[in-house]
């Protein structure tokens, strides 16, 4: 397994902190031009689109594990958006930006969200 380098890990906490922040412009500087997101809820091939998508998020993540090897990671962790779901995002990095990121998990756990 190798280690995360600073300079990722530099990367996923502007990546994370602009996403909490709701600031487009620090969540798109960690994205490459060629990014891609693919989920149960949606998918984006653009990162400007993507980063902006984020502004209609509202929820907090705890019990964050990660696991890093060569140029990808596994983020682990608990979203909680008025009740907590397990999610997992696999993030690919070309040099030291974000390239592509698929998250998993139960869609269904979002579609009871909107029901309430």
């Amino acid at each position: 397994m190798t280690a995360l380098t600073q300079e990722r890990q530099t990367t996923l906490d502007t990546f994370y902190r602009g996403a909490a922040m709701k600031n487009v412009a620090q969540i798109r500087s960690a994205l490459t031009d060629d990014f891609t997101f693919t989920s149960p809820i949606g998918n984006h091939d653009n990162p400007d689109a993507f980063a902006e998508s984020l502004l209609n998020f509202d929820g907090s993540v705890s019990d964050s594990r990660m696991i890093a090897e060569g140029n990808n990671l596994v983020h682990l962790f608990t979203l909680d958006i008025g009740r907590k779901i397990p999610m997992c995002d696999v993030i690919e990095f070309s040099g030291d930006k974000i390239s592509s990121m698929m998250t998993y998990t139960d869609s269904k756990q979002f579609e009871l969200n909107e029901q309430h």
